[in-house]
């Protein structure tokens, strides 16, 4: 039987897209962020056996039984907040993520950000723009001698740790999930946020978006954490409270921040972090770099395939209910 794979906000990288030919599979795409009754209209059309998530607001209920013959559903990267996933448990139908696949690329924007923040980049930049060129202006650090507190040790978290200690950084890391042999070589387990809030120089962010951990940085947090002290979002959005890290970053209650990711996205024009000179921000790009997205995109179609066709796949692709 020939199979159907619907991509919800644009086609795979083209690599992809010829994996999925040579497999015999009908390929077909919609443009971001697609209305739900247009999704549900071509899933009940097509009767499609995968759907890959993309740019899509989310997939619900409604949406997966709109096709009777859906199997798996699976995100184009790691996150899965825009997935129903107990919906999916529900109805037996498998979440897949691209676990690992774009790991390195959002471990080197988060040291972009660390980078870019202690060596005042974003304001020396406007200052050589603006005619200026005196040395006296320059505020910038060494990262050398200080200390990264990761918030998640997943494979973005073990490859920040490993990139930042030839730098001379050392890294603790918080992650009651993790067993000990996760923190690798690289990184020292913490064992609560407080504590890594208030001894470390930079915090980076790399949990998932979970009832647990939405807002899990907010006022209090940002109070326990150094007045010299960075914080790196390259997670989700709603990680922090964004209304309690302007006021954190306008009082000077921490020295900068660095931000990939908004909630919501994209975030409004005018955002008062637009602002505040000790904030660099991005937008939501730390995992597409062209490599990053090209191993995405061959991760998700072998793992589609694999599901579709009755292989085995590694536990660590199946995305499980926390509700």
């Amino acid at each position: 039987m020939a199979f159907t794979v619907i991509s919800l906000g644009g086609p795979v990288a083209p690599e992809g897209e010829e994996m999925l030919r040579t497999a015999g599979v009908k390929s077909l795409a919609t443009g971001p962020y697609p209305k739900k009754d247009e999704i549900i209209a071509l899933l009940q059309k097509t009767e499609a056996d995968a759907v890959v998530v993309r740019l899509v607001d989310r997939i619900d209920e409604d949406i997966m039984r709109a096709s009777p013959r859906l199997k798996v559903i699976a995100k184009h990267g790691a996150g899965t907040n825009d997935i129903d996933i107990a919906a999916a448990a529900r109805l037996g139908v498998p979440v897949l993520a691209a676990v690992g696949a774009n790991a390195h690329s959002v471990a080197e924007h988060a040291l972009a950000l660390m980078l870019g923040l202690i060596k005042d980049l974003r304001n020396q930049d406007i200052f050589v723009r603006s005619g200026g060129w005196e040395k006296k202006n320059y505020n910038g650090h060494e990262l050398r001698g200080r200390r990264l507190g990761l918030v998640g040790i997943g494979m973005i978290g073990r490859a920040l740790a490993a990139m930042v200690a030839p730098l001379g950084m050392t890294t603790q890391a918080f992650d009651p999930f993790a067993p000990d042999e996760a923190f690798g070589p690289n990184a020292t387990r913490c064992a609560d946020l407080d504590t890594l809030l208030k001894d470390c120089d930079v915090i980076s962010l790399h949990c998932p978006l979970t009832d647990q951990t939405h807002h899990l940085i907010g006022a209090h947090q940002l109070g326990l954490m150094k007045p010299g002290a960075f914080l790196i979002n390259t997670a989700r959005g709603e990680v922090i409270d964004e209304a309690a890290l302007v006021e954190a970053l306008k009082a000077g209650q921490i020295a900068g921040a660095g931000l990939d990711s908004f909630a919501p996205e994209p975030p409004a024009a005018k955002n008062p972090l637009w602002s505040l000179p000790n904030v660099i921000v991005s937008p939501h790009i730390g995992g597409v770099t062209e490599e990053a997205r090209r191993e995405v995109s061959l991760m998700t179609v072998r793992n589609v395939l694999a599901l579709l066709g009755g292989s085995e796949l590694h536990a660590r692709y199946f995305v499980k209910s926390r509700g």
